[in-house]
């Protein structure tokens, strides 16, 4: 079963608010956080602000570093190499903006932010409340 979420950064220019992507299946902490660190490792090359911007991409069915362009799709989706496999491949809609304050208005049971700053990622419950900092090295 599919467990919802969301992978964020701050936006610089308004700290308040998160720019964010919506990640279907395996939203778990332990499983994203994992797949996190995998993209950061392989795909980003350990640099943060380039898995901040291919994660906020597209919106996705589920992240994993593992995924290749043959990858296996359901209709309408599209495997993106490294990073994972987007949710709708129709044209791309913009990412959500939200102040965390707000976060209990997306129904999503978790929220992970992205720190470009200490490369870290802050697990939120889906009320936006903090519950863990986990570093991605």
């Amino acid at each position: 079963m599919g467990t919802t979420c969301y992978v964020s950064a701050i936006n610089p220019a308004q700290p308040s608010t998160v720019h964010a992507r919506y990640v279907h299946f395996d939203g778990y902490p332990l499983a994203l956080i994992a797949q996190l660190r995998g993209i950061w490792a392989t795909t980003a090359r350990r640099d943060t602000q380039a898995l901040i911007d291919a994660v906020l991409a597209h919106d996705w069915y589920y992240l994993g570093s593992d995924v290749t362009p043959d990858t296996r799709s359901f209709p309408h989706q599209h495997p993106v190499g490294g990073v994972g496999v987007t949710f709708d491949d129709t044209e791309p809609e913009p990412a959500t903006v939200f102040p965390l304050s707000r976060a209990v208005d997306l129904d999503a049971s978790w929220i992970y932010v992205i720190n470009p700053a200490d490369d870290t990622v802050t697990v939120h419950t889906g009320d936006g409340d903090p519950v863990g900092v986990h570093s991605l090295s």
